[in-house]
């Protein structure tokens, strides 16, 4: 009997550093319990993904970057997240396998499915909210542990 992954959409990332697991717990959808599911994404895995992500945005994304339209769009992004709440009210966490990034020309919007197991998560994003999220996911890494400079991300 063949198992298929239950396919949810991400709507919005909020990145999390797990200390006893030493893994960041990516929380999609924080603000809709029913429809949210906590991914752990690894440090060898993050090491691969987060070049790999920055490779596409440079690849694809042609417009120049605009710092104060990527400032709002960051501010725009941000939700405020409660910390002790998402503690709280944390959920089993799927490991992330892995994670397809397509590019849509015709949209200018990016396509990620993140995959584990029993689950896939499928987020469409232009590239300043991808940048957004992927800088959101960097900050919430624990650098020196980790052995990462603060600046390795642009």
């Amino acid at each position: 009997m063949e198992n298929n992954p239950t396919l949810m959409k991400a709507l919005t990332f909020t990145p999390m550093y797990s200390q006893s697991e030493d893994r960041i717990r990516l929380v999609i959808n924080y603000a809709d319990y029913n429809n949210r599911i906590d991914l752990w994404l690894t440090r060898a895995f993050l090491l691969k993904l987060i070049p790999t992500i920055e490779d596409c945005l440079d690849q694809y994304d042609t417009t120049p970057v605009n710092s104060e339209v990527q400032q709002k769009t960051e501010q725009k992004a941000q939700s405020k997240t409660d910390a002790p709440t998402l503690s709280m009210t944390e959920k089993e966490g799927f490991l992330v396998q892995s994670v397809d990034i397509t590019y849509h020309k015709e949209a200018q919007q990016f396509s990620l499915v993140f995959k584990t197991e029993q689950h896939q998560v499928i987020s469409t994003l232009t590239a300043p909210l991808l940048r957004t999220v992927l800088k959101s996911i960097f900050a919430a890494i624990p650098k020196i542990d980790w052995g990462i400079s603060p600046q390795w991300i642009r």
